[in-house]
């Protein structure tokens, strides 16, 4: 509200008016003697202004960091107790995450008789054409030519010759270091947050996190605060000796690279030599169109890549966009990651976990 200005003989009157008008809540802001011109100024009491106002009601203050923190580290200690209390190893793996799953219509009730109808649903589901032809004529070298009449039993026989084509990703043991490299706005530190949560926190393994500028500043400093929370060792310099991992498993964060620069990637190269042989993951954004998807894994191919990371896939509902990178690269995929919220859904990618969307019940 704007000030607004009183005029009184007195201090007194001032106030009167004040209250009256504004109420007991208004603020003076300023005081001022008016001049007075001629004569009248010889037998006229002198004439002040008040400036008031009435504040706005305060805005609630943020909560301190200090409390946000506390909450975080209960709601750790939940999810930590939880694994901790859970019985043996003898159920079946956790379920995927709830993803609002779109139903298809069978687009290929007036294709002839005989015809295998799964190509209309391969492309509506994210196939490109070429690997959409593919994965018809693997079905049809080794199921026939002529489909069978369920399209249920059609899906089933895709979903088969999918299978066999997924690469699993090489299994981790022992002490293991992990670069997560790729396009800023791919996830990279988020998914990095979800790793080093599930191995600390579910896996019990003792963890080391590097923090570290490249060709840009690395501003994440909430992976740092992260990993104050966890206990975890966090350092903003790789050691000019080399990277000796004392602990069970390490994770080396860097700033995203413009894949469009190939001198962006090139000094991305030469960096990751100075930390010995980790096993490096490309993070791509999954919810991006393939087109730029498989642009950015061949920007990308200069460099040591291990596997794949996916994330974004909450905003995504084609999931059978995947298989593109399955059959188009010569890359595994290790992860999918839905949400940002940390710790949240990081799972071991599983073609079940694609099926599950790709061809779900009507």
């Amino acid at each position: 509200m704007h000030p607004i200005p009183f005029t009184a003989a007195s201090a007194e009157e001032a106030v009167s008016q004040i209250r009256a008008k504004l109420g007991p809540e208004a603020v003076v802001v300023n005081v001022r003697r008016l001049p007075q011109n001629g004569l009248a100024r010889l037998w006229q009491k002198p004439l002040i202004e008040v400036l008031a106002y009435v504040p706005e009601a305060p805005v609630p203050e943020a909560a301190p960091l200090s409390e946000t923190l506390a909450e975080f580290r209960q709601q750790l200690y939940e999810i930590k107790q939880q694994v901790e209390n859970r019985p043996a190893k003898t159920e079946a793996p956790a379920a995927a995450p709830e993803i609002p799953i779109p139903t298809f219509i069978d687009e290929s009730a007036d294709v002839a008789p005989g015809n295998w109808r799964i190509g209309p649903l391969l492309r509506k589901g994210g196939l490109l054409p070429l690997h959409t032809q593919q994965v018809l004529d693997r079905l049809r070298v080794q199921c026939g030519e002529s489909a069978p009449g369920s399209l249920g039993e059609e899906i089933k026989l895709t979903q088969s010759i999918l299978s066999t084509i997924w690469r699993s990703p090489a299994a981790i043991s022992g002490k293991s270091s992990h670069l997560l490299v790729g396009p800023a706005g791919s996830g990279k530190t988020t998914c990095l947050c979800k790793w080093l949560t599930q191995q600390v926190l579910m896996e019990g393994r003792s963890a080391r996190v590097w923090r570290l500028d490249s060709a840009t500043a690395n501003t994440a400093e909430s992976l740092s605060v992260y990993c104050d929370i966890l206990g975890t060792p966090s350092e903003r310099s790789w050691p000019p000796e080399g990277g000796t991992l004392a602990e069970d498993v390490g994770f080396i964060d860097l700033p995203g690279v413009d894949w469009r620069k190939p001198l962006a990637i090139k000094e991305l190269a030469g960096q990751i030599k100075q930390f010995g042989s980790p096993l490096v993951h490309l993070v791509l954004n999954g919810a991006y169109d393939i087109s730029i998807l498989l642009a950015q894994i061949r920007a990308f191919e200069a460099l040591p890549i291990e596997d794949l990371v996916i994330t974004h896939l909450d905003e995504e509902s084609r999931w059978g966009k995947i298989w593109n990178l399955v059959l188009g690269t010569n890359y595994s995929v290790r992860c999918f990651s839905t949400g940002q919220n940390i710790p949240g859904d990081f799972h071991a990618a599983t073609p079940e976990m694609i099926f599950a969307r790709q061809f779900p019940c009507k």
